[in-house]
């Protein structure tokens, strides 16, 4: 099985991104990282030939509720979006975590893809678990 990472540039969500390959692997993903700025520098990137596409962002906003610019652009780059099984991660903070989740989930929605688990962590080892429970997403 293959999955993909798209992250931020932004919001320092490197080590988060290395917990949640970490779990990935552990559970059989072959995975790819990718930046949401190298994925916009690219032609289209399908998503069709990934069993899972993982997206991440920042927490953005006073109190939450945005994500960073380069993801958002990222997600409307990728063809073949629709119905693939996705997964949402933001870096999690006091206030505006989940709201910004929400902004995420909506935008990749908005894509056509099918979110099947989300979650705000906030260190790699919640990355990790998190990466061991998308063994269980639906594949189409």
């Amino acid at each position: 099985m293959r999955a993909l990472i798209l992250y931020s540039s932004t919001g320092k969500l490197d080590e988060l991104v290395k917990g949640l390959e970490s779990g990935l692997r552990s559970v059989g993903y072959d995975v790819q990282l990718m930046e949401a700025a190298a994925a916009l520098s690219t032609p289209a990137v399908s998503a069709g030939r990934y069993d899972l596409i993982c997206v991440g962002s920042p927490a953005e906003g006073l109190f939450g509720g945005s994500i960073a610019a380069d993801v958002n652009a990222a997600i409307k780059h990728f063809s073949r979006l629709q119905g693939r099984p996705c997964a949402a991660f933001v870096k999690a903070r006091l206030i505006g975590s989940s709201r910004s989740l929400r902004t995420l989930m909506e935008a990749m929605e908005s894509q056509g893809a099918w979110v099947q688990d989300f979650a705000a962590v906030g260190t790699p080892a919640d990355a990790y678990r998190l990466g061991r429970r998308l063994q269980s997403v639906q594949q189409l």
